[in-house]
């Protein structure tokens, strides 16, 4: 009797364990309480907006469920542009200012006060003048230099011969740098030697990729050929112009062309014909068209690993890579936060670039980010946007 009572409990907790798992299933799957649905969206997203880990979301949810996500990338429900033929060009006329002047009117973004109190207490920092300031405190885990910006973000590094800031921006969630490169005339693409040659049809690491193109401040660039996550940067993704020379063909579709004209002018669209661009590169999607946001919140894109480019109507270039897939240091972002970010910073054009496991900036010879990934210095990966090394 005593095994049968046994067996019989332990039927009933099979079938009550059962039963509730797919109530809570049923629930996951197509609950429309407003906590449920979100954090479900956010889930599919993030998943199907990888190449390696799509199943996480094919495995257990239904192809229905998942399209009915995904279809916000193309109906966000907020204005969208096909792309931008430019803006009317802010330019900073520096040329009769020098020492301090010249300075506050470079990196305006600069809490003055902030900064005097750090030359206070680093006096040696002006020995060579303002134009030729080097503070690099940009490391992940560096001592904080105590400088901020206007908009509250701790300054990690300025280098005025090079005219460089690097801000750490942080949120819910999410940490990472935005450089702001103030001579967008030494933007351009860097190819690694063996995609730009076809020596060896493979990728190279940012630090490679740096030293080649004598960059000095560098970050992730063109999407790749990627089965399984073991793309070796050999076969890019998208149109790119290195100098004017065509490596890559259009995708077209939803992507978007961005590069930069002759004038040092920023472009995103789908049509933009190649001769108009010396540098570019293509992805998607636009984070923001002539100064109108393109994408809230996640936009159908889910929390990754974010790298993203725009420009300020002065021509300033905004380049951001945001860590992600750390737990404790950083889980990643949405494309919305990312043109939040951008938008922050006075940005009227920007895009989202590759993202995932290749994000990176590498600035002065090091990784300033911790991409999600062994290797300190990332991914071997086709290409680069930098900052050419004066």
């Amino acid at each position: 009797m005593k095994k049968i009572s046994l067996r019989k409990n332990i039927m009933h907790f099979i079938a009550v364990f059962l039963t509730t798992f797919v109530l809570l299933y049923l629930v996951a799957i197509y609950s429309n309480i407003p906590f449920i649905a979100k954090y479900r969206s956010l889930y599919i997203e993030t998943a199907m907006s990888t190449m390696t880990h799509q199943w996480l979301a094919t495995k257990f949810i239904p192809k229905s469920v998942i399209d009915d996500v995904l279809n916000q990338r193309d109906n966000p429900g907020i204005k969208k542009g096909d792309g931008s033929n430019g803006f009317i060009a802010k330019i900073k006329n520096l040329f009769h200012l020098n020492g301090r002047e010249w300075f506050v009117a470079v990196f305006d973004e600069i809490n003055m006060e902030s900064f005097d109190k750090y030359k206070e207490n680093n006096p040696d920092v002006l020995k060579n003048g303002y134009e030729n300031i080097l503070i690099d405190e940009s490391k992940i885990g560096d001592a904080r230099t105590g400088i901020v910006t206007n908009q509250g973000d701790n300054v990690v590094a300025i280098d005025s011969k090079n005219k460089i800031l690097i801000i750490e921006v942080k949120g819910e969630g999410y940490n990472g740098r935005l450089a702001i490169a103030k001579d967008s005339s030494k933007v351009r693409v860097g190819m690694a030697e063996g995609v730009n040659e076809n020596k060896k049809n493979e990728g190279s690491q940012i630090d490679e990729l740096s030293k080649y193109n004598n960059a000095i401040l560098s970050i992730n660039a063109s999407g790749f050929v990627d089965y399984d996550g073991n793309g070796n940067g050999g076969q890019p993704i998208g149109a790119i112009i290195e100098n004017g020379k065509v490596i890559n063909t259009p995708v077209g579709g939803n992507w978007f062309t961005v590069g930069f004209d002759y004038n040092d002018m920023m472009l995103i669209g789908r049509n933009i014909p190649e001769g108009e661009l010396r540098d570019a590169v293509e992805f998607m999607p636009a984070l923001i068209l002539d100064g109108e946001k393109q994408v809230e919140g996640s936009s159908g894109w889910g929390i990754q690993p974010r790298t993203a480019i725009g420009q300020k109507a002065n021509l300033d270039v905004l380049m951001l890579v945001v860590d992600g897939r750390q737990l404790g240091h950083s889980i990643g972002t949405t494309v919305g936060e990312c043109a939040d970010i951008m938008e922050r910073y006075g940005a009227v054009q920007a895009i989202n670039l590759d993202g995932g496991a290749s994000s990176i900036m590498y600035y002065n010879n090091h990784p300033v980010t911790i991409p999600a990934i062994r290797y300190d210095v990332g991914r071997w990966i086709p290409n680069i946007i930098m900052v050419e090394n004066q």
